[in-house]
């Protein structure tokens, strides 16, 4: 998936009412002149890809600090950017929304204007919203409305402000894929994959540190730890939907034997990191060459409804 700058704003911590820094941070828009298709265009071209998926920066860009309605207002104008660049190039373009997430109503609202009346595919959403989990009781609405529309929610995080994270970028290298980690606990956790069997929900970075260590969860699962769950936990993983931004073609091989190599999916997390996504695909020798192929493009264009 590829976030572009629909509009841009400064970068600082996200302080709920009780004044505590948040583990993310989001930035307070503001609408940006130029445009990004150019460069969009440009590392296409020069990463081989045909198609792009596209959706606001949620790094850059998320509304959650903002009241309610002024971030729908941002949302909105960043979602129709969206809709007006894949109007112009329906032949390489595809995209997705960005939503006001502390608000489960106006993001269901905005999410069904965004797939009926925009032919957008889904949205991009963080990791947690001011510090409430993904799997939370006041997010079902949302969850409901992706469910019921089909869309695809991809959950990529906005960053991490936790304090030990600070030096060396450990927000980047740790606190990326340990936010994935949380996202994708408290969604199987808190029951929204069973309740709402119908989402599509995809996750950024190879679905960070999950897949890749789930042992201690199935262990709970043994010993009656998690009776609420439907199967051992690693059963949940099969649900979701990976992207290949794991910059190891090692990593690549093992997510795919504890997930199904047909909800893996290319990515390069423009503009931030892989530059060569389909070489390094393809330098995943131990991945069979018609799985690779289902991965740089069949998979994608199934779950996002892709005609190719």
């Amino acid at each position: 998936m590829d976030q572009i700058h629909t509009r841009n704003g400064q970068t600082g911590e996200t302080a709920g009412s009780n004044s505590k820094a948040h583990r993310h941070r989001c930035t307070r828009p503001r609408p940006r002149t130029g445009s990004d298709e150019a460069d969009l265009r440009t590392f296409a071209i020069r990463a081989r890809v045909d198609i792009q998926v596209i959706s606001p920066s949620i790094m850059q860009q998320c509304t959650y600090e903002m009241e309610p309605q002024e971030a729908l207002k941002m949302d909105r104008f960043g979602n129709d950017r969206v809709a007006e660049a894949v109007a112009h190039h329906p032949d390489r373009l595809v995209g997705l929304a960005s939503l006001p997430l502390h608000d489960a109503a106006l993001s269901a609202a905005e999410l069904e204007r965004c797939v009926r009346d925009l032919d957008l595919r889904g949205a991009i959403i963080s990791s947690h919203v001011n510090g409430v989990e993904l799997g939370d009781e006041r997010l079902r609405p949302f969850w409901a409305k992706g469910g019921e529309l089909g869309a695809v929610i991809f959950v990529h995080p906005a960053g991490n402000t936790d304090k030990r994270m600070l030096r060396n970028r450990l927000m980047i290298t740790v606190g990326q894929p340990l936010e994935e980690a949380y996202a994708l606990s408290s969604l199987i956790y808190e029951g929204i994959m069973d309740q709402f069997p119908k989402l599509k929900i995809m996750v950024a970075h190879g679905g960070g540190y999950l897949p890749f260590y789930t042992g201690r969860h199935d262990n709970d699962y043994r010993y009656g730890r998690s009776p609420h769950l439907k199967g051992d936990f690693s059963s949940y993983l099969t649900r979701f939907f990976y992207d290949t931004v794991l910059f190891n073609p090692d990593m690549l091989e093992f997510l795919v034997t504890k997930v199904p190599s047909s909800h893996v999916m290319l990515a390069s997390d423009y503009p931030f990191a892989e530059k060569r996504p389909v070489e390094y695909v393809r330098l995943a020798k131990k991945i069979g060459k018609k799985e690779q192929d289902a991965i740089l493009g069949a998979n994608a264009a199934r779950l996002f409804g892709i005609s190719i």
